[in-house]
């Protein structure tokens, strides 16, 4: 029997369920954002986008405004986007789960 895995993440996911939208090089789409943490965010789209691994993105949300990150997976309607590091997503995040969650 094969031997699987763990995958440990360097930050904490927050599941989380807010709508907002993605906007790449192949289009955009409004859908949900799954779970988020300093690091990055699982979302899963409305409509597909052809977006593909390593391929820039920004995301809008009323919750935490506007950030942008790297697509990281992308597996069918879900995409995991990671974030790119600075004290203004910082600042944006913690802002996030001061004041919704």
């Amino acid at each position: 029997m094969p031997h699987q895995q763990t995958i440990e993440r360097k930050t904490a996911r927050t599941t989380t369920k807010f709508t907002g939208e993605v906007t790449c090089k192949g289009g955009s789409s409004r859908g949900i954002v799954k779970d988020l943490s300093a690091a990055g965010i699982c979302f899963q789209l409305y409509f597909d986008i052809n977006a593909t691994t390593g391929q820039e993105v920004s995301i809008k949300s009323d919750e935490f405004g506007h950030l942008t990150g790297v697509v990281q997976w992308y597996r069918g309607d879900k995409i995991g986007i990671r974030l790119n590091v600075s004290s203004n997503t910082s600042a944006q995040i913690s802002s996030y789960y001061k004041y919704f969650r």
